[in-house]
């Protein structure tokens, strides 16, 4: 997997954290 997707992963999924949390 490359870096770059990895964080994309990340970036993903901390948005949807705040989302639910929102």
């Amino acid at each position: 997997a490359e870096p770059k997707a990895e964080c994309e992963i990340i970036s993903f999924s901390d948005l949807t954290q705040e989302r639910l949390a929102a």
